[in-house]
Parts: structure tokens; C-alpha cells; sequence
């Protein structure tokens, strides 16, 4: 990209996983109520932030549906690019954070080693290739445009932190909320502003 365009990053609206504390990653769920009219709220405020020219999403449901919101009132379509998904728990699905944690030596393994992978899931290593991958084939694409990329929590911050730190264990440094939207760029490594949500005050 160059200095004269700007990626913004989205995380999802709520659901009820988020609100239950359960690990949902490829778990296709919906938004809740609220995470629908949260994401009306940044579609409508979006022109504030700035004018894509593009917009991206993972396939699953809660974040393409999000960006759905922000797409209608611009005008524009909602590219899906799968390699945005979240980050996968495969076995481990549908389990609460808490007894995830409460296993010291599966938690510490989850969240400190990058080689890692519940049974059929993710590493964040695993996590980290296809992010990038996807960012860097997006950037090309777009080059001196604007664009938007909705994704999820776990999968982002895995790139904020491998991007800045070049440490993927770092990605509970970049909690956000749903809807929450950051503008960071790869090339750069320079995080503008980060877990706005001016659109729900």
C-alpha cells in the first residue's frame, strides 16, 4: 500500500458465545440482537472513518454479516477471503475459556506456544501463515486504496502482535470489542488508532 492509502480492521459484532465465555472459533455463529445493531451503528458511522474502496470479510457468518453493514450504505460488496476466519479450537470447541484455563499446562500451551494446536484446530503459527498470506495478496491488490478487513479477536491479534512484536504469543495484548474497528499497517508496522467504538457512545 502506499502512504496514501489505509487499512481498517474490524472485529465482528456480539454473539452469544461472546457473551457465555465459550470458544467458538469455525463454530459458524450468529450475532445476537445487540451484535446486529451494533453493526448497524458502525455501517452508519463508517463514512467518518473513511471512504473504502474495498471491503473483506471471513465467511463466517458474525463477521461478513458485520460487513455487510458497513458495505450497504457505501455501495459496495462484501469480498470474502476464508483465510480471515477465526482462529480454530477443532476438538475443543464449545468450551469455556474458564476450563480452558483452569488446565494449567493445556492453557499455558495455548496461549504461550506458537506450535500448538488443539486436536483438528489451529496454531497461532497455523493462524499467523493464512493471515498473512491473505493481508499481503490484499495489499498488493489494493495498492493506493482504501480498504476494509472484518475479521475476529483471536485471529487479528495474532497479526497485530506477529506484525509488531514478531511474537504471536502476544495477541492478548490486542483485546478488542465487537465492532471495535483499528487502523494498522503491516507495511509500515504503525498502528494509527486502535479499539474504537465511537459508533456506540
Amino acid at each position: 500500500m502506499t502512504t496514501s492509502s489505509r487499512l481498517i480492521w474490524v472485529r465482528h459484532g456480539q454473539t452469544h458465545a461472546n457473551i457465555d465465555k465459550v470458544w467458538h472459533g469455525h463454530t459458524d455463529t450468529p450475532l445476537t440482537e445487540l451484535g446486529h445493531d451494533q453493526a448497524r451503528r458502525l455501517g452508519g458511522h463508517f463514512h467518518r472513518v473513511m471512504a473504502p474502496d474495498a471491503i473483506y470479510a471471513s465467511p463466517l457468518q458474525r463477521a461478513h454479516h458485520t460487513a455487510r453493514a458497513i458495505a450497504g450504505p457505501l455501495g459496495l460488496e462484501v469480498r470474502i477471503e476464508p483465510r480471515l476466519a477465526e482462529f480454530s479450537l477443532g476438538d475443543w470447541e464449545g468450551a469455556s475459556f474458564q476450563s480452558i484455563t483452569d488446565k494449567l499446562d493445556v492453557g499455558r500451551r495455548l496461549f504461550g506456544d506458537p506450535d500448538f494446536a488443539p486436536p483438528n484446530g489451529d496454531s497461532q503459527l497455523r493462524v499467523r501463515n493464512r493471515m498473512v498470506a491473505a493481508l499481503e495478496e490484499i495489499l498488493d491488490r489494493h495498492g493506493g486504496e482504501n480498504v476494509v478487513v472484518v475479521s475476529h479477536g483471536v485471529a487479528m491479534g495474532i497479526a497485530f502482535s506477529h506484525y509488531l512484536h514478531d511474537d504471536t504469543t502476544r495477541w492478548m495484548d490486542y483485546i478488542k470489542q465487537n465492532t471495535a474497528y483499528s487502523e494498522f499497517c503491516p507495511r509500515r508496522r504503525q498502528m494509527t488508532f486502535f479499539n474504537r467504538t465511537d459508533h456506540l457512545d
